[in-house]
């Protein structure tokens, strides 16, 4: 955590998956989170998510509850099934304010319900605040911590992801693993901090 407070590279923004079938609304709520500093993409067809999920790889998603053709609720719950995205913070934004629903919406997977009309403060806060700590949560469930490197689980997850997106857009991938044999003689030999920096 003190390399990531520590370190001179700019954090990367926020990425912000926006599924919400009112353009107009959409489009506003879009510019709101790119004002400050955060990159997003709209989607406007609910059928259309999965696929958008997997190109764009967001660390939150905005979702309205009420949509043609798939709910939010039927759409968080085909999220959950999905190991690659089964932590990714999902934020309903609804005029539904009757808490059976909500609570419905939170069995489901939800992280947050926020009422609409939403202020654009309220907005960016909440959404800051929840991709924050998705990306703080990711980086040590996904990274070794000596290497800062992907693990294994999370290497077989992009490896997945980036799979179906080149099926998808039909374009070439490469994957390398490579073993090193025999590196225990590094570490017999030099030390184990110099075999921690090769």
């Amino acid at each position: 955590y003190l390399d990531i407070l520590t370190s001179h590279a700019a954090p990367e923004p926020y990425r912000i998956l926006i599924v919400e079938d009112d353009s107009t609304l959409a489009q506003h709520n879009a510019l709101i989170l790119q004002n400050a500093g955060m990159v997003t993409r709209i989607v406007t067809d609910p059928m259309q998510m999965m696929s958008e999920l997997i190109d764009f790889n967001p660390g939150l998603i905005l979702m309205d509850l009420y949509m043609p053709a798939a709910s939010g609720l039927e759409l968080a719950a085909v999220i959950r099934q999905q190991e690659a995205f089964i932590s990714i913070p999902i934020v309903f934004l609804s005029a539904v304010k009757n808490p059976d629903i909500q609570l419905a919406a939170m069995r489901l997977g939800a992280d947050d319900f926020l009422a609409k009309p939403i202020g654009p403060a309220q907005l960016v806060s909440s959404v800051s605040t929840r991709a924050q700590r998705y990306n703080t949560m990711r980086y040590f469930m996904t990274r070794d911590s000596l290497t800062g490197l992907l693990n294994h689980t999370a290497t077989e997850e992009r490896l997945e992801i980036e799979v179906a997106r080149a099926r998808r857009v039909k374009s070439q991938l490469a994957h390398v693993i490579i073993d090193l044999d025999h590196f225990k003689m590094v570490n017999d030999t030099y030390g184990h901090p110099v075999g921690d920096r090769v």
